[in-house]
């Protein structure tokens, strides 16, 4: 019996010398993983939109490895809709942190359509062979399309629409300081200024947002509470509204390049008629485009309609 007991006990004590001991940990801290680098690209903004007439795109890269490791490559590819996919840029590193800048001369080098779209796809690698990739894409878009633009004429007092722009979805504003899309809120985004007068030959007329307007006359007092006065100048075509219509991409480009506008340009055009197609230049960013004269007004009280198609 004592032996029973003794045997027992001894047991007891081996059980609870390996439930301690398998409890214990007797191992090391393994090293810390490293994590991926880090990589920004463009600022983070994923996408953006290019014209046919795009000179060169810029893909801006940040890359930053991980505590105690460093980047060791980074590669660039380039694929066109349609097109093959080619390695534009392939370098080497051995620093913790990669700033680059690639410039990607697209005029007279590579063929792009309407439609493209253009991914670049970034990729950097540290010295445990470690990825991370990011992807920028521009998509080929040449003409923005407005919808139909009415404006009122002075004496309209149920259109007050009498002013619009090309941003904001060719946004439209009114004049005086009521409403929500009062003018001079808003006049760095004014492109188009559009009164009818009987004065002479007047009439329906397009101006630039810094026509001299006669004291008192015009839209004189309106543009005086104006902080930012926009310059647009215009110029008489031979397009007709058929062949205005059919402007797209490449032709749309290729009309605006038969422009001159260095002659016989205008910062007004009174007398509008239907069917008219004047062209057009901004020169606070020096885009360009079309207007199609729709339907004048008759008289004061009455509202014309344009059709805009504007560089991107």
């Amino acid at each position: 019996m004592k032996k029973l007991f003794k045997s027992m006990f001894v047991m007891a004590a081996l059980t609870t010398s390996v439930f301690f001991t398998s409890c214990g940990d007797d191992t090391t801290d393994p090293a810390k993983e490293s994590v991926a680098p880090t990589l920004t690209v463009n600022d983070g903004v994923a996408s953006t939109t290019v014209s046919l007439s795009v000179d060169t795109i810029f893909i801006k890269t940040l890359a930053s490895a991980d505590t105690d490791r460093k980047i060791k490559k980074l590669t660039i590819t380039r694929a066109i809709t349609g097109q093959s996919t080619n390695t534009i840029k392939s370098a080497t590193y051995d620093a913790k942190d990669v700033i680059y800048t690639h410039k990607d001369v697209i005029a007279g080098e590579i063929l792009i359509n309407e439609g493209d779209v253009v991914t670049y796809t970034v990729t950097v690698e540290d010295d445990k062979a470690k990825t991370t990739t990011k992807t920028f894409t521009a998509k080929v878009s040449s003409v923005a399309l407005s919808p139909q633009i009415l404006l009122g004429a002075p004496g309209n007092n149920t259109n007050l629409f009498r002013f619009f722009g090309t941003a904001d979805g060719f946004r439209q504003y009114t004049a005086g300081a009521t409403g929500n899309d009062q003018a001079r809120n808003n006049s760095a985004k004014i492109d188009f200024v559009y009164f009818y007068s009987t004065s002479g030959s007047v009439l329906n007329a397009i101006y630039s947002p810094d026509y001299a307007f006669g004291a008192g006359n015009g839209w004189d007092s309106e543009i005086s509470t104006w902080p930012t006065k926009n310059k647009t100048l215009y110029k008489l075509t031979t397009l007709t509204s058929s062949e205005f219509d059919a402007l797209q991409g490449s032709s749309f480009i290729a009309e605006l390049a038969l422009i001159d506008f260095t002659l016989g340009t205008q910062d007004r055009v009174a007398s509008l008629s239907v069917n008219q197609v004047l062209a057009y230049i901004k020169k606070g960013d020096n885009k360009r485009g079309f207007i199609l004269v729709g339907a004048p007004a008759t008289n004061n009280t009455g509202q014309i309609l344009f059709k805009v198609k504007s560089e991107l």
